[in-house]
Order: C-alpha cells, then sequence, then structure tokens
C-alpha cells in the first residue's frame, strides 16, 4: 500500500512505500504546541493526526529544495519539516529513531483510520475523547512493540531521512 503526501500548492511530494508502523492521534504537549506555530494541525480535539513509516521506506520524488526544519528547541532531536512553498507541514523526524512521523492531514486519499490516541494525559483540559480506538494517557505497549517490531525488520538500521 504505496501512498503520496503532498503539501497543499503540490509541488512537494514525499512517497510512503508499504504499510505504516502505526496510526495514532497524538496529544503531548510538544505536538500541541508545534500544531499551534505550523499551520494550525491540530485536529477539533486538540490531537495531531499521524502515520508512522519506516525511515528506509519514505523519500522525497518532488520539490525536496522547498523543504525547511523547524525545532521547538535548537537542541531538539525532533525535527519538523515544513514546505516552505505554501507552508505545509509534512512530517516530523525524530533524528535518533528509525521511523518518520507523517502529517496524516497531508495524505489526499488513502490515509489509513487512526489506531489509537496517545499521550492523551496532556491533552486540554476539558477535552473529553470519544472511545472509538484505544485513548491511552501516555505511549500504549502497542505502540512500542510496533516501533520494536518494525526496528527489527530494519536490521536495527536508523537510517538518516534527509
Amino acid at each position: 500500500m504505496d501512498a503520496i503526501a503532498t503539501c497543499r500548492c503540490g509541488k512537494v511530494k514525499i512517497e510512503a512505500i508499504g504499510r505504516p508502523i502505526l496510526t495514532a492521534s497524538c496529544f503531548c504537549t510538544s505536538c500541541q504546541d508545534a500544531g499551534r506555530r505550523l499551520e494550525r494541525l491540530l485536529d477539533p480535539d486538540g490531537g495531531t493526526s499521524v502515520i508512522l513509516y519506516r525511515k528506509d521506506r519514505v523519500q522525497c520524488v518532488a520539490g525536496r529544495q522547498h523543504l525547511e526544519d523547524h525545532r521547538l528547541k535548537p537542541d531538539s532531536p525532533t525535527r519538523r519539516v515544513v514546505a516552505t512553498c505554501c507552508n505545509s507541514a509534512m512530517f516530523l523526524d525524530f533524528t535518533k529513531g528509525h521511523w518518520v512521523t507523517m502529517y496524516r492531514n497531508r495524505f489526499a486519499t488513502g490515509a489509513p483510520p487512526i489506531e489509537m490516541r496517545v499521550m492523551t494525559g496532556e491533552r486540554r483540559a476539558g477535552v473529553r475523547l470519544p472511545d472509538d480506538v484505544p485513548n491511552h494517557r501516555s505511549h500504549s505497549a502497542k505502540f512500542m512493540l510496533k516501533l520494536l517490531a518494525a526496528w527489527i525488520a530494519m536490521g536495527f538500521r536508523r537510517p538518516r531521512l534527509d
């Protein structure tokens, strides 16, 4: 199941090959802060919907020159990458990890449904979440096991994502 993520104007295209590791909506304070700063990524409930892929299965196929890094803190290992042509947040790269977190709203079609909500303990006060998928106060065991299984399948490599 291959998918293409595009910026709003279509100049940047990022191909994700194969099945994703998982899909989630994240409520951590970092995602909420970045969501407010970058293109208003937040869902109405304050979460950020994402699709996690192995780094070795993601590549920019058009518009690389428009991609720019943003970090919430200068020394942060997490960089959020934005298409400067139309100010579209494209993905989050935890540089020490083996996966890339693609923003779900960048996929026009074929985005798989959310499997879980994570870090809900950090959601905004007063936000009530439906019980349509599991709601985890932090990262669940299933979340961590899926990341570990992907890393094992990659031979414990941590490719660099340019």
